[in-house]
């Protein structure tokens, strides 16, 4: 099995790219007849320089932006032919934005059909998780409950049970590891 060249190297956007499905992207995005001026980039352009910002080390948009005129690969990897012309942080969002699930999982699909269509004759098994309908674990990390209350009506208590939380969080807790700051700590609250 051969492996694949480094992140961010022009070989391994050399690999890449002819498997990017460009018409199918371009097919998901495709609008009714606009009037006015036509769009600078194709929907597979843009989709291509999101692609950038995971296969090279510029990781936000702004910088992506910046070092994409200094980078011919990654020009011709997102299929950019001018290096005046470039999309702007603003663009590559917008179009973030207009990229939901269901077209990334139709595009998804695509590469996953072409992976396994090389695999049509071993007896080997592929699963793949796809984790996008699980729920987020955002209760999991909340310190209290929340109470049910009446919705006008302010409770002082929990406030005061606030307060008081905040108070006995300035203690000095003990660990399980003995650092010898308790040596430490005395000796410097009493010399000062």
């Amino acid at each position: 099995m051969k492996e694949l060249p480094v992140t961010g190297t022009s070989a391994l956007l050399e690999i890449l790219s002819p498997h990017v499905p460009d018409d199918l992207i371009n097919l998901l995005f495709a609008q009714k007849s606009r009037r006015g001026r036509p769009r600078l980039f194709s929907a597979a352009q843009l989709f291509r320089v999101n692609l950038l910002a995971l296969l090279t080390p510029a990781h936000s948009f702004n910088l992506l932006v910046a070092l994409l005129a200094e980078h011919r690969p990654w020009r011709s990897f997102a299929r950019l032919r001018n290096r005046l012309v470039l999309p702007d942080a603003k663009m590559l969002h917008e179009f973030r934005d207009r990229l939901d699930l269901a077209k990334l999982r139709c595009i998804n699909k695509s590469l996953l059909a072409l992976l396994l269509e090389d695999c049509d004759g071993l007896a080997k098994t592929v699963s793949l998780i796809d984790a996008t309908d699980l729920p987020a674990a955002t209760n999991s990390y909340k310190k209290t409950q929340s109470v049910s209350t009446a919705p006008n009506a302010q409770t002082p208590v929990l406030a005061v049970a606030r307060m008081d939380r905040a108070v006995t969080s300035l203690g000095i807790k003990s660990t399980p590891f003995d650092y010898g700051f308790d040596t430490i700590v005395p000796a410097f609250c009493w010399s000062h």
